[in-house]
């Protein structure tokens, strides 16, 4: 779920530094903002697209043995096409995210999540 309570300066330094250990990591292949339109759910779209990104990262990343996939902490069917059908593992959770949401007002505003961090060898 979206938080948007105020960081404090713990957060703000834990997240400085993860920023600081983005800027150097390597490129490697993320799933993310992956979804399918409701009327479309279950009927093997969201599969297909899974595996039409997998199949991407071995013509285009050639030695790429892993797969990252983001998934939003409270979204457990995506959790569960990647985990219970689709061989990912779980790494870790990420409360560091940030998505931008309309408010009810329609203004868009950027907001904490946690999303899980799953892999998957290839």
């Amino acid at each position: 779920a979206a938080r948007t309570q105020p960081m404090s300066s713990s957060t703000t330094a834990r997240s400085s530094s993860e920023r600081e250990r983005r800027k150097t990591a390597r490129p490697r292949p993320i799933i993310e903002n992956l979804c399918v339109k409701g009327e479309y759910r279950r009927s093997g779209v969201g599969m297909a697209l899974l595996h039409a990104c997998e199949e991407a990262v071995h013509q285009l990343w050639v030695g790429q043995d892993q797969i990252f996939a983001q998934v939003l902490e409270d979204n457990h069917r995506a959790y569960g096409l990647f985990v219970d059908r689709c061989g990912y593992q779980f790494l870790f959770e990420d409360p560091t995210c940030t998505e931008v949401v309309l408010d009810d007002t329609l203004f868009a505003k950027e907001v904490v999540v946690t999303k899980r961090m799953l892999r998957k060898f290839l």
